[in-house]
């Protein structure tokens, strides 16, 4: 494969005649289109203007040198993504080495040997091939890995949603429950402050909070009547049988985890499992918690009529610093008109 033709090569050089000379032989040689310039300024502007595959560069010019011109090149390009050949007159060492160690691919002194030019200029336009190769096929990678992860994430989504609805189905009385708690943390995540990384996470995980209760026996789970203190630790165990239940890699499931284990830790170190306190509850079980009890105590259960409106509210305010935590108790307060849309337009009727 000819990687030269229709290539775009620019000639700089302070000497008209050595510019021309080397732009025919180029265009004869590699039928590539060669852009001349005999002042280093204007080599930023062509740069800027075309898209450049190969530089051919002087470095005795006035106003810039090569080495002025090369620092310039480098700023935006890698030195495989646009290969410079120094051809100089200068014939020093030390020069030939300072032009490579400042990014320049390949050196020539002058006079020139027209074969030599021809092969070292293919060669290092091979190198610009491979470099655009190389980046294109780490593009059509990168977006097979971020679709195979988007179809992952989506089939895990799906999980979680198949797992809330067993859970539901399980506890047929609170209907839209779980749904609800998924737009009541969503609120409270936002408020927080969380990334939305975070907020997507905990509204899409939140729903799964009670489903280790698929191990709590119907008797007690349906009992349509106040449960006793034995029935009562029976309950409990739901949050250890998420813990069991509930084990993969991914951070969407580690969430759900973590919210189904956590949600009944109180802020003051009352509650259970663990008896954690305080920002030793995930941050995630301590916004489901909430979300959690005020749609409890708002809707019809097999236990319980829902309470007023004004008995909810003064039984949160009551429960800042004791059951929730006390910054969530203001964002829910600062937001009880989302929550109230949110409870009539997911209404278990």
């Amino acid at each position: 494969m000819d990687f030269s033709k229709d290539a775009n090569i620019l000639i700089c050089d302070d000497s008209i005649t050595n510019t021309l000379i080397l732009k025919e032989l180029i265009e004869n040689e590699l039928d590539a289109n060669v852009i001349c310039v005999t002042d280093p300024r204007n080599v930023q502007p062509e740069l800027a203007e075309h898209t450049i595959d190969l530089v051919l560069l002087d470095i005795e010019m006035p106003y810039l040198n090569g080495f002025e011109v090369m620092d310039i090149i480098r700023q935006s390009t890698e030195v495989d993504e646009l290969p410079i050949l120094i051809i100089t007159g200068n014939e020093g060492i030390d020069v030939r080495n300072k032009a490579l160690a400042s990014g320049a691919n390949d050196f020539l002194n002058k006079p020139i040997d027209q074969i030599e030019v021809i092969l070292r200029a293919r060669n290092l336009l091979k190198i610009r091939k491979s470099y655009l190769l190389h980046k294109e096929t780490n593009t059509v990678l990168e977006h097979q890995i971020e679709q195979r992860t988007d179809e992952l994430n989506q089939s895990i989504k799906a999980l979680l949603q198949s797992l809330a609805a067993a859970g539901e189905l399980k506890d047929n009385e609170t209907g839209k429950h779980v749904l609800r708690v998924g737009q009541f943390a969503r609120i409270l995540a936002q408020g927080y402050g969380l990334s939305k990384d975070l907020i997507h996470m905990i509204e899409l995980t939140a729903p799964l909070h009670d489903i280790g209760k698929i191990g709590i026996p119907d008797s007690i789970l349906l009992k349509p009547a106040s449960l006793t203190e034995h029935e009562r630790e029976i309950i409990k165990r739901h949050t250890i049988y998420a813990q069991d239940m509930i084990n993969h890699d991914s951070p969407l499931i580690q969430m759900a985890k973590s919210i189904a284990v956590s949600h009944h830790e109180n802020w003051d170190g009352s509650g259970y499992p663990n008896g954690l306190a305080g920002q030793s509850i995930p941050i995630e079980g301590r916004i489901t918690a909430l979300a959690d009890v005020y749609d409890a105590l708002t809707t019809k259960r097999p236990y319980k009529e829902p309470w007023p409106d004004q008995e909810v509210l003064h039984y949160i305010k009551d429960q800042s610093g004791k059951q929730f935590e006390p910054l969530l108790v203001e964002i829910f307060l600062a937001n009880i008109e989302q929550f109230n849309a949110i409870k009539e337009e997911l209404s278990d009727h």
